[in-house]
């Protein structure tokens, strides 16, 4: 019998030392991002926040008890080295992966996840087909749809500035500035019936000159009160440059892939241009936890954050770990389910809500700056009144 009785006391202690083990090993999580390439000017800033969240976390005792780990694997802004560098980390077995901020180069890595039965989270693509409809229910993106920015824009150019007679040029080098646009163009209907947009042309990001579209602008009777432009940098700095060359000197509204001011260099002394973010990098930001937030990152890396889009990677995971600690577990299964469960859950880059159809953001205010002078300056914090339908998020019947 006291054979029996130490016997399953040295199993019963096997287990404990067994459980006690599986606790205490780190949580682990990948990054396929685009550390080289122009995309690394969207995934460095929100990654840098990202890892401050972590060592956050980690120096107040861990998630669930246990040390978070990262890998970074660079995709180099290709979609193939995105979809190899999400197989390498998968296959090292992370409990969540971390893919680029653009939907066209953090798919293939998102598949890999999704293949895999893992969670995973977009630094800030803005297109919705990153999540449940164009990779997987276990896909997430830190950032709203790209249709809302257009919105937003509508909706403040119209209220605010008085605006009338905008045109419209259109970026059709990836799926986030197509939807910039059709955001605004949707919105611009509803807001305006009886004055539909002045006009509208495409572009390419990596075209040289938009010469026949300006002359296309400044032909246009009446002559538009505004230009909306629907791009991302480099090719949207080249284009704002060429318009201004040409006189045009109307208002240019832009989208959050213009935030910033790392490109302004390309347009000495830019003036009358507005851009909706996520915050101010400046020190201005009317809302104080952004402004924490700031003076977190400046403190620990030495300087400002290159763009706004760092709080987005801040924000992944601050809500990942929310998930998580109410799961009490890293099972896919259960954190998507919590995730899912946010209504205007409150975290740093503001109100988040998902559901079990989109794991992207529909309502999720932003902040309008403008430049003078070569200057930022925050305007006010614009939450859109028009939602976007499921039609327009996907762009059906276009």
């Amino acid at each position: 019998m006291k054979m029996l009785k130490s016997g399953m006391a040295a199993f019963a202690a096997a287990v404990m030392w067994v459980g006690v083990a599986q606790a205490q090993e780190p949580i682990r999580i990948g990054f396929a991002v685009a550390e080289s390439g122009w995309m690394n000017a969207y995934d460095g800033p929100p990654l840098k926040a990202a890892l401050l969240k972590i060592e956050e976390i980690n120096a107040a005792g861990g998630l669930l008890g246990r040390k978070i780990e990262t890998v970074i694997a660079d995709t180099k802004t290709e979609r193939e080295q995105a979809a190899k560098a999400g197989t390498e980390l998968v296959q090292k077995g992370v409990d969540l992966l971390v893919i680029s901020a653009d939907y066209d180069f953090g798919a293939p890595a998102g598949l890999a996840a999704q293949r895999a039965g893992l969670p995973a989270f977009s630094l800030g693509a803005a297109d919705p087909k990153m999540g449940v409809q164009g990779v997987g229910n276990l896909v997430f993106t830190a950032n709203g749809a790209a249709q809302v920015e257009g919105i937003d824009m509508a909706e403040w150019a119209f209220k605010r500035k008085g605006i009338r007679n905008p045109y419209v040029l259109e970026d059709q080098s990836i799926e986030y500035s197509k939807s910039g646009c059709a955001g605004f163009r949707s919105a611009w209907k509803k807001l305006s019936p009886d004055h539909p947009i002045a006009g509208s042309d495409v572009f390419k990001n990596d075209d040289p000159s938009i010469a026949a579209q300006i002359t296309r602008i400044k032909s246009t009777s009446p002559a538009p009160d505004a230009i909306y432009m629907c791009s991302f940098t480099p090719g949207g700095a080249s284009v704002t440059r060429q318009l201004r060359a040409a006189g045009i000197d109307v208002p240019i509204l832009a989208n959050v892939g213009m935030t910033d001011d790392y490109w302004l260099g390309a347009v000495p002394n830019l003036s009358n241009f507005y851009v909706p973010t996520f915050m101010s990098i400046f020190g201005d930001d009317p809302r104080p936890e952004l402004n924490v937030f700031l003076d977190k990152f400046t403190k620990k890396y030495g300087a400002r954050p290159e763009s706004a889009y760092s709080v987005l990677g801040y924000s992944l995971i601050e809500q990942w770990a929310k998930a998580v600690e109410r799961a009490k577990s890293t099972d896919a299964k259960a954190v998507v389910a919590e995730l899912e469960a946010f209504k205007d859950e409150p975290l740093t880059v503001g109100p988040t809500s998902y559901s079990k159809d989109l794991h992207i953001q529909v309502n999720r205010p932003l902040l309008v700056m403008e430049v003078q002078g070569g200057k930022h300056r925050s305007l006010e914090v614009w939450r859109n009144e028009i939602i976007p339908s499921t039609q327009l998020l996907f762009r059906i019947g276009e």
